[in-house]
C-alpha cells in the first residue's frame, strides 16, 4: 500500500493577500481621444462623451473605447438609478467589426476561415408576398448574433461559434423566392418535395439549393444516414425570414406567429429560421432585440435577455446535439429511475424520468424552455448546470457516454479562435483529454470548478499553461532536465472539469478531509468515467470558491496533486503564476513542489529532511514555507542525485527529461 505524503503540503500562509486579476476601469475621455464626424450606430465614432442618442429603438451613450470616442449601447437589465461601474469594454472593436453592413450580395464571398470549416451561414430569405426591409443592410441581424455569442462564450471559457465572415464582418446572404402567403403556410403541412420528412421547414433545403446557398447534398428522407452525417458536418444556416411563422411540426401551433422556427433540426436538417413579420404584418423582435448581456445584471433580468434570445441560443444547441458520425442523440429512457445529482437523501434522491432533454433541466438552463415561458427565475442562467445532459457533460450517465454522448462542446461549430481576438487565449475550452503530441510518461493540467464556484477560464487564458511552461523552464536551468508536459498542436493541453452538484463543499480550514473535495477526489471521478490514463500525472488547478485559511497545495503518493488557486475571492497567499517573492512561491514552482511530493519526495530518512516529508533547508523548493529564489536538492543528496537507500530519486523520474 502506497504510504500517504501528508495531504495538504503547507506552503499557505494565514494571511491572504493579493487578488484575482480583475477588468481595469475605463478612463474618461482625454486629448488622446481622436475627435471626428459622428456616426450613427453602435460603435460607429461620435464626439462628446457621455452624449446620448436613440438608434432603431435602443439607446446609446457616447463612451471612450481605445483611443475613440465610440457610440456604446446601453445594456438592458441595469436597475433604474443605479450606474454600473464602468469597464473597458474589450469586445467593443471585434463587434464593431463584426457588425460592419457589406453590400448585398447573391453569392457567397470568400469566408476567413476557409470554405472547409463548418460555420454559421447567415441568409435573407424575402418571400415575394413580403416587403424587403433590407435586413441583410442595417447590421442588426450581426449585431443580434454577436451579442449572443458574447454571452454563449462566458459558459466557454471565451470561445463562441464559428461565422461565415468576410474581413471579419458577418457575411449575409441574400435570396428571394417565389410565394403566396398561404402558400408559404401551406408549406409546413406539405410532405411533398421530401414525404420522409414531417418538417415544413426541413423542405426548404430546396430553395437554399435553388439560389445557391445550400452547399450539403440535398436529402430526402430521415434514412439517409450517409446524407444526414454529412450534413452534420457541414453548415448550420440560420435564416431570417421576411416573413410569419409557419406551423410546428405539422400541429398548426405557432402558426402566423413570431418564433424561432427549429422544426428542420428535429430532422438534423441544419436550418433555423426566425420569423420577423406576424399574420397581420406587425413586427416581430429584430434579431438585435433586448441589446448586450448584462453580466452585472440580477439573474432575473438576466433570463428575460436570454428569453428574447432564445431562439439563438437554444434552438442552435439543440442542433449541435447531432454530433458528426452519431444517430440521433441521447437521453435517458422514458420511464428510467435515475439518482438525482447532488441529492444525499436516499428518500428523496431518485425520480422517474421522461425521455425528453427539456424535462431534465435546471430551470436557469435555456435547454429547458421554462426561460421562454416568461416566468421569474432568480439563478443566472448557465449551460446544462449539473453538466450532466448536453454541455461539457463531467457526471451521471452519459459523461460514460463514449463519442456519442450528444456533448454540444464537442461540435465542430465552436470556433477554435476566441470571440475576442486580442484576449491572448489559447486552446478551445475541452472537457475530453485531447490527442497527446508525445506518447509516454507526461503531466496533465485540469482545470477544475466548483458547482456553483466561479468560472475564471484559466484553462484558456494561458495562464496554466505560462505556469508550467514557466515551470519547465525553471527546473532545466536548474538540473538540466525538464517536464513531459502533455501537449496538443504544440500547446499545453488543460482539460475543463466542472464538478457535479455531490461534490460537497467545506468552507473551513482543513480542505484535507470529506467532504472538501482533493485531487484524489477528481482523479477518481474521471477515471469513473475512463477519462484518464495510466501514463499520466494530473495536476489539479482548483477554483473552488474557498473561504478562511486553506493550503495552497497538496499531494498524496500517487498520480495526482491539487493547487487551491482561490481564497475568499483573491488567488492563496497572494500567489502569482509565474513570480516568487518573499512571502510566496509561484503557482509554477508549486506545481513542481506537489509533484515531487507525489513521487516521493522528501524521504523521513534524507539528511536535510525535516522529518515531515520536507526539506529543512529554507532554499529549497521542498521546504515547507518554501519562497522566493529556491534551487532544487541544493546538495543534491536528498531526493535528487544521490539519495539515500530506500528513498526516491525523483530524478529518474520518466516525468522528467
Amino acid at each position: 500500500m502506497h504510504k500517504l505524503i501528508r495531504r495538504a503540503a503547507a506552503l499557505g500562509v494565514a494571511a491572504v493577500l493579493g487578488g484575482a486579476p480583475t477588468v481595469g476601469s475605463l478612463g474618461t475621455a482625454t486629448a488622446e481621444a481622436t475627435m471626428v464626424s459622428s456616426t450613427v450606430g453602435p460603435g460607429g465614432l461620435c464626439k462628446k462623451a457621455g452624449q446620448t442618442r436613440s438608434y432603431q429603438g435602443r439607446s446609446l451613450v457616447c463612451k471612450i473605447v481605445g483611443k475613440r470616442l465610440r457610440w456604446t449601447e446601453v445594456i438592458v437589465g441595469r436597475k433604474s438609478g443605479k450606474a454600473s461601474k464602468s469597464v473597458k469594454d474589450t469586445l467593443a472593436d471585434d463587434y464593431a467589426r463584426f457588425a460592419k453592413p457589406l453590400p448585398r450580395s447573391l453569392v457567397d464571398r470568400p469566408d476567413d476561415g476557409g470554405e472547409l470549416s463548418p460555420k454559421i451561414k447567415v441568409i435573407y430569405a424575402v418571400p415575394s408576398f413580403a416587403k424587403d426591409q433590407r435586413r441583410d443592410l442595417t447590421g442588426e441581424i450581426a449585431r443580434g448574433l454577436f451579442q449572443v455569442e458574447e454571452w454563449r462564450a462566458s459558459q466557454n471559457g471565451g470561445f463562441g461559434l464559428r461565422y461565415d465572415t468576410y474581413n471579419g464582418a458577418l457575411d449575409i446572404g441574400y435570396m428571394t423566392f417565389e410565394s403566396t402567403k398561404q402558400q408559404w403556410y401551406d408549406r409546413f403541412y406539405d410532405i411533398r418535395p421530401y414525404p420522409g420528412f414531417s418538417n415544413g421547414l426541413s423542405h426548404f433545403q430546396v430553395e437554399l439549393h435553388k439560389a445557391g446557398w445550400w452547399t450539403g447534398p440535398l436529402v430526402s428522407d430521415s434514412t439517409d444516414t450517409a446524407g444526414l452525417d454529412a450534413l452534420r458536418r457541414g453548415d448550420l444556416y440560420f435564416v431570417v425570414f421576411e416573413a410569419p411563422a409557419g406551423a410546428y411540426g405539422r400541429t398548426g401551433a405557432g402558426e402566423g406567429g413570431c418564433r424561432s422556427m427549429t422544426d428542420a433540426t428535429n430532422d438534423s436538417i441544419p436550418i433555423v429560421g426566425w420569423a420577423s413579420m406576424d399574420d397581420g404584418g406587425g413586427a416581430c423582435d429584430r434579431v438585435d432585440v433586448a441589446g448586450r448581456f448584462d453580466f452585472g445584471a440580477n439573474g432575473v433580468n438576466q433570463n428575460r435577455w436570454i428569453a428574447k434570445k432564445y431562439g439563438m441560443i437554444d434552438h442552435f444547441h439543440q442542433y449541435m446535439r447531432h454530433l458528426p458520425g452519431c444517430t440521433s442523440p441521447p437521453s435517458p429512457k422514458d420511464g428510467e429511475r435515475v439518482r438525482i445529482p447532488g441529492v444525499l437523501d436516499e428518500s428523496k434522491a431518485w425520480e422517474i424520468r421522461t425521455g425528453f432533454n427539456r424535462d431534465l433541466s435546471e430551470i436557469n438552463d435555456p435547454n429547458s424552455a421554462r426561460v421562454a415561458e416568461g416566468i421569474t427565475i432568480g439563478k443566472p442562467p448557465m449551460l446544462d448546470p449539473r453538466h450532466d445532459l448536453y454541455f461539457h457533460i463531467t457526471s451521471d450517465k452519459l459523461a460514460g457516454g463514449g463519442e456519442c454522448n450528444g456533448d454540444i462542446s464537442k461540435h465542430p461549430l465552436w470556433d477554435d479562435k476566441p470571440l475576442d481576438r486580442n484576449s491572448g487565449r489559447t486552446l478551445l475550452r475541452s472537457s475530453y483529454d485531447r490527442p497527446d503530441d508525445i506518447v509516454g510518461p507526461q503531466l496533465h493540467a485540469v482545470y477544475v470548478v466548483r458547482n456553483g464556484a466561479k468560472d475564471l477560464m484559466y484553462d484558456t487564458s494561458g495562464d496554466i499553461e505560462r505556469a508550467l511552461r514557466h515551470a519547465d523552464s525553471w527546473l532545466r536551468q536548474e538540473t538540466g532536465k525538464g517536464m513531459r508536459l502533455d501537449t496538443y498542436q504544440g500547446r499545453v493541453d488543460v482539460t475543463y472539469l466542472p464538478l457535479p452538484p455531490r461534490f460537497e463543499f467545506n468552507t473551513g480550514k482543513d480542505c484535507s478531509k470529506v467532504p472538501c473535495p482533493n485531487d484524489q477526489d477528481f482523479y477518481a471521478h474521471l477515471q469513473s468515467y475512463g477519462r484518464t490514463h495510466p501514463d499520466k500525472t494530473y495536476i489539479f488547478f482548483y477554483s473552488g470558491g474557498l473561504t478562511d485559511y486553506v493550503l495552497c497545495g497538496g499531494a498524496g503518493l500517487g498520480k495526482s496533486v491539487l493547487l487551491n488557486l482561490e481564497v475568499d475571492g483573491k488567488s492563496c497567499s497572494g500567489t502569482d503564476w509565474t513570480k516568487s517573492d518573499s512571502t510566496s512561491l509561484s503557482w509554477s514552482l508549486l506545481a513542481l513542489h506537489e509533484v515531487f511530493h507525489s513521487l516521493g519526495a522528501v524521504c523521513a530518512s534524507a539528511p536535510e529532511s525535516d522529518g515531515s516529508y520536507h526539506a529543512s533547508r529554507a532554499d529549497d523548493i521542498m521546504n515547507a514555507q518554501a519562497k522566493g529564489a529556491v534551487k532544487v536538492d541544493p546538495t543534491r543528496r536528498n531526493y535528487w542525485g544521490s539519495v539515500p537507500a530506500g528513498c526516491t530519486d525523483v530524478s529518474q523520474s520518466p516525468l522528467f527529461e
